[in-house]
Parts: structure tokens; C-alpha cells; sequence
């Protein structure tokens, strides 16, 4: 409709404006060339008036002048302007003007009263109060023109005009409205079509009754709405298998992957379980031992065992991740404080490989867990130490504004860049085919990722083969004037020196509770010891100062329910300790959501001592 209208409207109103335009131009020319006429017929025919001074003849002119179809007043004048005779009603502020003005709605004409010359027999018809005639010019006229008669024209002109625009509009209606029904109508059926494929619905078909190209359009578009069908139908065929077969390939991948955690549950805890012991047993025997030669073979046999531990907690360790009960702790602090003991730790490391470790201090504070970002680091730099054959290792911080950059540049062997990616899962070694013990199990750089995506971190890698590579931490930036929190071990003062309560020890396993009573005997403490909690209830005769506790014991017995009994016994909150070899994600977070104090074994001495140290009462 707006097709067809518009540009009829459009040049319909042009016309319409042009025409009426040069009509009512017109119209006023020739009204001003008529009161030019008028007025110098008037002067004409006043001549011999003027020059006999005769009122009635001039009158009688002005009067016949006056009763002319839009003539409003006409008037003689002297040379001066002084009025003579007059007919209708003369403006009096027309003073000396000669040329066309408008006055009102009136528009007024001055023509000049011209005398010829006249013979000298002519001068004895002259009145004796004529005027001096010894000039030519003998008077002025003046004649009033009316303006509502143009104003008359000119609304009929544009009425006119605007019947014929709406006659011409009336057309274009009906010629468009015809142009719909035979062209735009079928194209809104079709595009109807369209939207309604397009929104799924492939049952849609176009009506085919137009002829010419839109019959054409009409047969394309059901012709494609039926090829669509036959496409659906088959992509949703292969959707569906492929939809099978990506559910049973992700079913055998979790049972793979409960399998996986099952056996890594299992055997950390069995392993844990003689490893733990070990380590008690050491730190028992330490204190028996004072030769330098058995000191520096236990010594190695401690190696050994923190070896050993060191390759459970990184499987303890993903197993905390993947449970999502590994908390943070937020707090701004020194940067400076992680370098430092990033070179305390390899410097040594480094030197035997014949490698140089520059770490470069800085000044910046940040604003994340310390201990996480520190393990994190560790885990990198040992990386860069482990794969660097020749050159070395740097270690530095960049700013990059609220945030500090920390990179880890190595000389090594590199990365291929297709493999960048693999680096990240769990037990995946580029270089160690042969899977050689002092390697690790590759879960280093697993627990890197997950625990700076924990962090809110970002980690980078750049890397290229037998050029090295760069891995590089993003870390929030503390504000200024931020307080820095002291991080040092306050434990350390509990290292030396006896203790004093009673701790009751429970633990499935036989030589664990040995080593427990050997260590906790030689640091003073009182030992009630068993592997269930209602033997270790017959043995006691008050509350004990601290119970520690295995998370799963002999028959089922969980260690919760061991410490609630304790409790409920002795209607006292005794402070409990849950030690376990437990890996297991369920297992992890059940335990943290005890809030228990929790140990994973192999339990450090040291660290047992500190935690004891803060629970049992001070005498």
C-alpha cells in the first residue's frame, strides 16, 4: 500500500503545491496590473476635471470608479496631495507616496495627472480657480484595491488543488490495493511460510496460486520446506545415535573414573597406613639415636620417606580438589616472602644439575592464599629445575596494573605446542616414557591448574622445543596501605620441650598405635591407646585432654561417631583430632564439614606436636 501510495501522493502534492503556487502568482499580478490600469485610466480621464476644476464631473468619475468590482476608494489630488474629491474611504497615512503599498487589506495605486500642452485659444475655457498649469503635471490619483478578492482566489485555488491531490490519492489507493491483491499478498503468505519454517515448523506449504516469477517462488519454497523435512529427519536420526553413543562412552567414563578414584582411595590408604607408622617410628627413634653415623642413616631412611610422601599428598591432593574441600585463605603479604624460600628450596637442587637459579626479589604485596600460591610456585620451579639439562632457571615479577605478573623462565627441553594442553591432566609425562620413579607421577602440573583456577589466578604457558618455555601466574595486587599479616610458623616454639596431658589414641592399625605411643611417651605426654573406642572408654577413668582419632576403624566404626561417643560420655567437648589415609572426594568432605581438626597421613611429628601443643592445657 505504501508502495503504491506514496510516490502518486508525493508527486500529487508537488504538482499540487507548483500549480497553486503559480496560479496565486498569477492571480496577484494580474490584480496589481489591474490597479495600475485602473489608476491611470482614473488619471487620464481626470484631466479635464482637474485642469476646469469641475467637482461634479470629478466626482461623478470617482464614483463610477468606486463602484468597479474590488475598488474599496478612489481619490484625486492636487500637485501637493491635497484632496480634490474622493469616492469610498481614503486612508489618511498615505501623505506623498507614489509608489504601490499595501494599507490594510487594501492594496493602493498612484497614478500621475498629466496635462498636454494646450493652444492658447484652450486658455480662455480654463475656471478661474484652476490651477497653475504652467507645468505639465497638474494632480495625482490614487486608487484602493481590495485584497479579499485574491484572497478569494487564492482558497479557491488551493481547494482546488487539494480536491486534486485527494482525487489523485483516491487513485493510488485503489491502483496499490489492486497491487496487493495481485503482488504483495502472495509475498506475505510466502514470508508467513518462511517464519513459520524458520520458528520449526517444516509442515508449513504455500498455497500456489500466483502465476508468472511468484508461482516460481511459491513452488521453490514448498520444494525447499520438503527437502528441510527429509534433511531433519536424518540429522535427528544421526543425533540420536550419536547421542547413544556419546552416553555410553561418558558412562564407561565415569565408572572409569569412580574406578580410578576407588583405587586411588584404596591404595593411598594402604599405603598411608605402614608409611605413617614409619614415620612415627623415626621420629621416635631420632630421639634414642646420638652417634653421628646412625644419625646420618636415619637421616637417609627420613629422605626416603618424605620421598615417599611427598607422591602421596599429590595424589591427596587431587583428591581434595576434585572433592571442592580445599579452602583458602586469603591474606596480602610480601611476595619477597615466596622468592625467598623458592631459592632457599632449589638453589641447592639447581647447583647439582649444574644449573644457575637467579630469582629476582621484589617489592610488591599480594593479595591471595600464601600457601597455595607457594605450593603452586614450588611445583613450577621443581618443573623447570627437572627439565632443564643446561642454562637455567629464572624467577621474577612483573607488574601488569592492579595485578602482578610471576614467571617461571627455564632453558629446558620445551613444549610442542599441541601437547601445551596435555601437560595439565592428570599423569601425563612429556618426558619420562620410562616412567622413572624420580620423576613424580605427573600430577604437579594437574595440581597447578586446578589450584589457580581455585585461586582466581590466570596461568599462561609460552613454550617452544629446545628453547624453553614460560609459565607465568597472574596475581591480585594488595591495595595501598594494606596490612601485612605475619606469616611465620608460631609453632616453632613447641618443637622443644616436654608436654603434659592425657591423649587417648585410636587406630586400627597395631603398629601405628606403637609408633603413636612410643613418640607421644617421649614428649611427655600421658598414652591411653586401642584399636575401638569402647576399649580405649575401659581404660580411662576421667576425660582425656586430647583424642586422636582414625577416621574408619575395625567393623565399620567411623572415627565421627568414636569422638561424638567420647563426648556424650564424658559430657564434655573434648578437642578431637581425625587422622586418615582417606582420599576418597566423599570421604574429604565429610570429614571437613565436621570441623574437626583433621591430619592425612603420614603425619609430620613436627606438625602433630604444634597441633597438640595448642590443645592440651597449659600447666
Amino acid at each position: 500500500m505504501l508502495l503504491g501510495v506514496l510516490p502518486v501522493l508525493i508527486t500529487a502534492v508537488l504538482l499540487g503545491v507548483y500549480f497553486s503556487y503559480s496560479r496565486i502568482q498569477d492571480a496577484e499580478q494580474a490584480l496589481r496590473e489591474r490597479g495600475a490600469a485602473q489608476a491611470r485610466y482614473l488619471a487620464t480621464a481626470a484631466e479635464y476635471g482637474v485642469v476646469t476644476y469641475n467637482q461634479k464631473f470629478l466626482q461623478n468619475l470617482l464614483n463610477a470608479q468606486h463602484a468597479e468590482t474590488g475598488v474599496d476608494f478612489a481619490a484625486i489630488y492636487d500637485t501637493r496631495f491635497k484632496l480634490l474629491a474622493s469616492a469610498g474611504e481614503v486612508p489618511s497615512a498615505l501623505q506623498g507616496a507614489t509608489e504601490p503599498m499595501e494599507v490594510g487589506d487594501r492594496l493602493v495605486f498612484t497614478a500621475p495627472i498629466d496635462m498636454a500642452p494646450l493652444h492658447a485659444t484652450d486658455m480662455f475655457t480654463l475656471h478661474e480657480n484652476a490651477p497653475d498649469t504652467s507645468g505639465r503635471r497638474i494632480g495625482w490619483v490614487r486608487v484602493g484595491v481590495s485584497l479579499q478578492h485574491l484572497a478569494a482566489i487564492n482558497r479557491t485555488t488551493l481547494l482546488t488543488s487539494a480536491g486534486i491531490c485527494l482525487l489523485v490519492m483516491m487513485l493510488g489507493i485503489a491502483l496499490a490495493l489492486r497491487l496487493s491483491r495481485n503482488v504483495t499478498k502472495p509475498i506475505r503468505e510466502m514470508l508467513a511460510v518462511v517464519h513459520a519454517i524458520g520458528a520449526g515448523n517444516l509442515h508449513a506449504r504455500v498455497e500456489h496460486d500466483a502465476g508468472g516469477e511468484l508461482g516460481a517462488l511459491q513452488v521453490g519454497i514448498n520444494q525447499m520446506t520438503e527437502d528441510l523435512t527429509a534433511s531433519r529427519v536424518g540429522m535427528q536420526q544421526r543425533i540420536r545415535e550419536a547421542t547413544a553413543a556419546l552416553a555410553e562412552q561418558k558412562e564407561a567414563a565415569e565408572h572409569a573414573n569412580i574406578a580410578k578414584s576407588k583405587f586411588l582411595a584404596a591404595a593411598s590408604h594402604d599405603l598411608r597406613q605402614p608409611i605413617h607408622a614409619l614415620g612415627l617410628f623415626l621420629a621416635a627413634l631420632k630421639n634414642e639415636l646420638h652417634e653421628s653415623e646412625q644419625l646420618r642413616i636415619l637421616a637417609n631412611i627420613e629422605a626416603s620417606v618424605a620421598a615417599m610422601e611427598g607422591l602421596f599428598n599429590s595424589l591427596l591432593d587431587i583428591s581434595r580438589l576434585d572433592a571442592g574441600v580445599l579452602e583458602v585463605h586469603e591474606r596480602v603479604f610480601p611476595v619477597n616472602r615466596v622468592l625467598d624460600r623458592i631459592r632457599t628450596e632449589f638453589t641447592h637442587q639447581a647447583e647439582a644439575k649444574g644449573l644457575k637459579l637467579l630469582v629476582v626479589p621484589s617489592r610488591a604485596l599480594l593479595h591471595t592464599d600464601p600457601l597455595l600460591l607457594q605450593r603452586v610456585m614450588f611445583n613450577l620451579v621443581s618443573n623447570a629445575v627437572r627439565y632443564t639439562d643446561s642454562g637455567g632457571v629464572v624467577v621474577g615479577c612483573r607488574r601488569r596494573n592492579a595485578r602482578v605478573l610471576i614467571e617461571v623462565w627455564d632453558s629446558g627441553r620445551g613444549i610442542p605446542e599441541d601437547r601445551q594442553q596435555d601437560i595439565f591432566e592428570e599423569f601425563v609425562q612429556l618426558h619420562n616414557p620410562e616412567r622413572a620413579r624420580g620423576n613424580g607421577l605427573g600430577l604437579g602440573l594437574a595440581i597447578v591448574e586446578r589450584v589457580t583456577r581455585l585461586l582466581d589466578c590466570p596461568l599462561s604457558l609460552r613454550s617452544y622445543p629446545q628453547h624453553g618455555s614460560v609459565f607465568s601466574i597472574s596475581v591480585a595486587q594488595s591495595e595501598p596501605g594494606a596490612v601485612v599479616e605475619d606469616l611465620r610458623d608460631s609453632g616453632r616454639r613447641t618443637l622443644s620441650g616436654q608436654l603434659h596431658g592425657l591423649v587417648v589414641v585410636i587406630d586400627d592399625d597395631e603398629e601405628i598405635l606403637t609408633a603413636m605411643r612410643s613418640l607421644l611417651t617421649g614428649w611427655g605426654l600421658q598414652v591411653v591407646s586401642a584399636t575401638r573406642g569402647c576399649d580405649a572408654l575401659a581404660q580411662l577413668e576421667r576425660a582425656p585432654d586430647v583424642l586422636l582419632c582414625d577416621y574408619r576403624l575395625r567393623d565399620g566404626e567411623i572415627g565421627l561417631d568414636v569422638i561424638a561417643r567420647f563426648r556424650s560420655i564424658f559430657g564434655a567437648d573434648i578437642p578431637a583430632v581425625l587422622i586418615t589415609g582417606d582420599t576418597a572426594p566423599e570421604s574429604v568432605r565429610t570429614i571437613k564439614v565436621s570441623g574437626h581438626a583433621l591430619l592425612y597421613k603420614p603425619v609430620r611429628p613436627a606438625k602433630l606436636r604444634v597441633l597438640l601443643s595448642k590443645m592440651l592445657p597449659h600447666l
